[in-house]
Parts: structure tokens; C-alpha cells; sequence
């Protein structure tokens, strides 16, 4: 591919985003949806205007970088102070509620597609992940309890290694990765997560200096090179160790976010811009990722697995998600979780990118089962923004989770989900 196709390309595809985002505000639905399909049109299954391949080099760096950007702004928007009442919850959610996901949709897959028992519960852990590629825009335009969302977001974020390694974890019994041991797999588990939260405090607390009120915050009038430079060479540098990089992203913007609870000073103009700019930086990357999502949706193979995926998709969403909830969230005493707040919680429950690569690479690997993966991870997509996502404001509204709207002061709005300090 040469340079003016990939100028084409890259053209296409945030054009098509562009034009998707006007669509979705005058239908009044998420505009994640409207990029999809914008993507679904301008792709190979319809006009073949773009191809992007999960394994090629454009997409891949959508994927990694792109989602690693909306992660960081996740974290930017998150207040430790928050989520500190909710820990226990969350920790459960990440942990032993992605497994119990995942246990609950093979139970059901197993049978429904005829495979064993190692491949339903691969299938069951490729779904297991929430996305916050998803929520964290969606979130932006509601006025959610700070509570619900930022736990929400939090859960998102961290259950995506979770998930990823659970995956490669159940593909190794299966037989497709050289027969990796259980115990192993483990330790192999807590190193990553270890690693990327590590990693991720040092590059936030660098970032955070860097971008401070102090003598020492040499980037402060730079925030958009900043941010770029080092989002990505620390995605690198944890990918190279061995780290979770999707974490230690999440991790560096939820320090930058909280600098003050670091002792390190922000001036209040510089964190409006600090908020603006990763705001903007997300937004670009949103587009990117769902558009080239949409090219990618292997349409074939939902047909192929169609009326299995619709039992699979009533399980997983109507089934796997409550139950989870309302387990993991049960020990969580200090919490103090409503009725109101477990039922949003029940039904917020998107799938995206890391599911999507992560079958795509199960795919690529020849491993058994992973053909029907990629059709449940579409159909999952499809589900839980069609469904989920143009009613969780109305859901939000219903439960009366929804905070009441602040006249504007004069300042530049930070995103909805919480703000920088």
C-alpha cells in the first residue's frame, strides 16, 4: 500500500466518522452506533471503499493506541476519592466477575453450538469484557451519578486484561497454545496486572509533573505532545515487558487526573486545557475505532451463526450481566449500593474493541472455536449498542440516577464523569 492509499484511507475513515456523528445527533442515538455502520458502508460488505484488517498495521494501531488514548481520558475524568467507596465492589467485578461471565455464557454456548466444554468457556471468556471505548463517550453526555459511572468506567478499564488473559488462559487448555498450565497462566496474570499498574503510576506521576503549576512542569503549555508522546511510549514500553498496556494507560491519566491527591500543584487554566485537549484526543480516537470496527464486522459469519448467537446474546445479556451484579456487588458493605444503582449497573454492559481483537487473533492462531467467537463478539457489539447503549440515558433517567443540570459558570466543561484533580 502506498502513501496516497493510506492518506485515502485514513481519509475515508474519519470522514466517515465525521459524517456519523451529525446522523446519530439528529436520530438521537449514541453516536458509536452510527460509526459502526458508517464504517459497515464505506467497508467490504458494502461499498469496499476501505479495507482495514483486524491484523494489519492500521488497524492494529487503532486498536492499541487509539484505545489506549480513550483509556487515559477515562482515567483523567475518574476521582480516587470516588471509586475508594466502591473498591470491594469493583475489585469483585474485575476479578471473579469476569470469570462467572464467562462460566454462565458456556453453560448455554456449549450445548447450543455443540462444541466441549473448553471451547464454550473460550467463547464465554472472549465476551466476558466490558468496553470503554464505549462507555466513557457515552457517559460524557450524561449526567450520571458520579457513583455508578466512574465505578462503571473503572470496571471497564480494568476487567480488559482480565478478560484477555482469562481468553488466552482457556485457548491453551483448548490445545492451541502449546498447553500452558493452569498455575502458570496465574502467575502470568498477576505479573501483567502488576506491571501495567506499576509502570502506569510511574508514567502519570512523570506526566503529572511534567504538566504542572511547579518549576519542574516543563510541558504545561504542550499538553497534546505531552500526552501523545508519552501515552504512546509507555504503551510500548509495557507491551515490551510484559505488562498490561491497556492498564497502565487507564492508570496514568487516573494519576494525572488526581496529581493534587499526589501533592503535585495544577493550575486551574492549564487543567481546563489538560481536560480539553485529552477530550479532543478521544473524540479522534472514538472515530477511528468504532468506523473501523464497522469495516471489520464479519456479516458471514453472523449469518452462519445466527439463531445460536440470538440464544447466546439473551443469556449473556439478560442472564450473565444480572447475575454477575448482583454477586460481586453483594460483599461490597461500604459501597452502600441502591436497588436503583444495581439495576444500571445489570444493564450496562457494552462489548467492543478488546473482545473484537482478541477473537480476531484467536482466529488468526487456528484456534478451535474461534470462528464462532468472531461472530458472537460482532453480534455482542450490535446487541449491547443497539440496545443497551440508546437506553442507558432513559434507563439512567428512570432509575433517577441522573444528576441535576449546573448552569454554566464560564469555563470549559470538563467531561461529565468526573475531571482532572
Amino acid at each position: 500500500m502506498d502513501t496516497q492509499e493510506v492518506l485515502r484511507d485514513a481519509g475515508l475513515i474519519l470522514g466517515a466518522g465525521l459524517v456519523a456523528v451529525p446522523i446519530a445527533a439528529l436520530l438521537r442515538i449514541p453516536a458509536m452506533i452510527t460509526m459502526v455502520a458508517a464504517g459497515l458502508l464505506v467497508g467490504p460488505s458494502a461499498l469496499d471503499l476501505v479495507r482495514d484488517p483486524l491484523d494489519g498495521v492500521g488497524a492494529q494501531v487503532v486498536f492499541t493506541y487509539g484505545v489506549a488514548l480513550i483509556l487515559f481520558h477515562g482515567g483523567l475524568g475518574i476521582s480516587l476519592r470516588v471509586i475508594s467507596r466502591t473498591a470491594v465492589g469493583l475489585g469483585m467485578l474485575v476479578l471473579p466477575g469476569v470469570a462467572l461471565s464467562a462460566l454462565v455464557v458456556a453453560v448455554v454456548a456449549g450445548p447450543v453450538f455443540g462444541v466441549p466444554f473448553e471451547v464454550a468457556l473460550l467463547l464465554g471468556a472472549v465476551l466476558a469484557p466490558t468496553d470503554p471505548a464505549i462507555l466513557i463517550p457515552l457517559f460524557d453526555r450524561l449526567r450520571l451519578r458520579p457513583k455508578v459511572a466512574q465505578t462503571v468506567i473503572a470496571e471497564s478499564a480494568f476487567n480488559d486484561p482480565t478478560g484477555t488473559v482469562l481468553a488466552f488462559t482457556v485457548a491453551a487448555m483448548v490445545g492451541a497454545s502449546g498447553g500452558a498450565d493452569l498455575i502458570g497462566s496465574l502467575e502470568t496474570f498477576a505479573e501483567d496486572l502488576a506491571i501495567g499498574a506499576a509502570l502506569g503510576i510511574a508514567g502519570g506521576l512523570l506526566l503529572a509533573v511534567m504538566l504542572s503549576a511547579t518549576r519542574l512542569g516543563a510541558w504545561r503549555d504542550s499538553p497534546v505532545a505531552a500526552v501523545l508522546a508519552i501515552v504512546a511510549l509507555e504503551y510500548f514500553t509495557v507491551d515490551e515487558v510484559g505488562g498490561s498496556a491497556y492498564l497502565a494507560a487507564f492508570v496514568m491519566g487516573l494519576v494525572v487526573g488526581n496529581m493534587r491527591m499526589f501533592g503535585i500543584r495544577h493550575g486551574e487554566a492549564h487543567e481546563r486545557q489538560l481536560g480539553f485537549t485529552v477530550a479532543q484526543l478521544a473524540e479522534l480516537a472514538t472515530l477511528a475505532v468504532f468506523v473501523t470496527l464497522g469495516i471489520n464486522l464479519p456479516l458471514d459469519a453472523i449469518g452462519d451463526h445466527l439463531l445460536g448467537g440470538f440464544v447466546v446474546m439473551a443469556v449473556f445479556v439478560f442472564a450473565a450481566r444480572p447475575l454477575v451484579v448482583w454477586v460481586c456487588l453483594l460483599p461490597d458493605r461500604r459501597g452502600a449500593w441502591t436497588r436503583q444503582e444495581k439495576l444500571f449497573l445489570c444493564w450496562c454492559r457494552e462489548t467492543g474493541v478488546v473482545p473484537a481483537a482478541v477473537a480476531a487473533l484467536l482466529l488468526a492462531r487456528g484456534v478451535e472455536g474461534a470462528d464462532i467467537a468472531v461472530a458472537l463478539v460482532a453480534m455482542a457489539i450490535l446487541t449491547t449498542l443497539l440496545l443497551q447503549a440508546t437506553t442507558a440515558g432513559a434507563v439512567a433517567r428512570r432509575l433517577g440516577l441522573l444528576e441535576p443540570a449546573t448552569p454554566p459558570t464560564g469555563g470549559v466543561a470538563l467531561p461529565a464523569h468526573g475531571g482532572t484533580g
